[in-house]
């Protein structure tokens, strides 16, 4: 799999991008859910937007962009797949601003910060579940980070649309990866 950036320009004087809002929305979301969408948001102008995904290669992934109500409505100006590379120690974000890296399915609104955020929590968890030698699924990978932001277990599963013991059996299966048997200790786990 390799990961890559969908940068998205919409066609702002187009009226029907607010009919096709809610479609855009749950298709991206579904693909969250899948682990497909790993993170993004809307520039603070909403002409358009950034998502970090997760593919097997890019023609798959713009197959799967193609399927966005935007795309198919002909509410896109432009559509930019970049392959893109995770560094060691991630990235840094401008002192003074909040990223608020708990929430990690695309959410209308989110800014490109937000998205930056996300993917610089990523590599911190997926070196500590190597560090335990079995690594987390992106799943997991989702999930644990929306526990270290503070979420329950019950507004994880109505974020991912499952049940919470669905969730609990994620939860299992992450602290048996990290060797670790309590929410406590998560956070420590994964910076280690």
């Amino acid at each position: 799999m390799a990961r890559f950036v969908v940068e998205m320009v919409f066609e702002t004087e187009d009226e029907r991008l607010g009919d096709a809002r809610p479609a855009h929305r749950r298709y991206w979301e579904d693909l969250a859910v899948r682990g497909v969408l790993l993170g993004g948001g809307l520039y603070t102008d909403e002409s358009g937007g950034l998502m970090l995904c997760e593919a097997a290669d890019d023609r798959a992934l713009r197959r799967l962009v193609d399927g966005d109500p935007y795309v198919r409505g002909k509410l896109v100006r432009s559509v930019r797949i970049r392959e893109w590379h995770v560094l060691v120690g991630g990235l840094k974000l401008p002192v003074g601003r909040d990223p608020e890296p708990q929430q990690l399915g695309f959410t209308m609104g989110s800014s490109a910060d937000s998205l930056i955020s996300r993917i610089e929590n990523g590599p911190r968890i997926a070196r500590a579940a190597m560090v335990a030698g079995r690594a987390l699924t992106a799943h997991e990978h989702r999930i644990a980070a929306l526990i270290v932001g503070g979420k329950t277990n019950r507004e994880i599963a109505t974020q991912f649309r499952v049940s919470v013991r669905a969730v609990e059996l994620h939860i299992t299966s992450i602290y048996r990866k990290l060797g670790i048997h309590r929410r406590a200790q998560l956070a420590s786990a994964l910076a280690a």
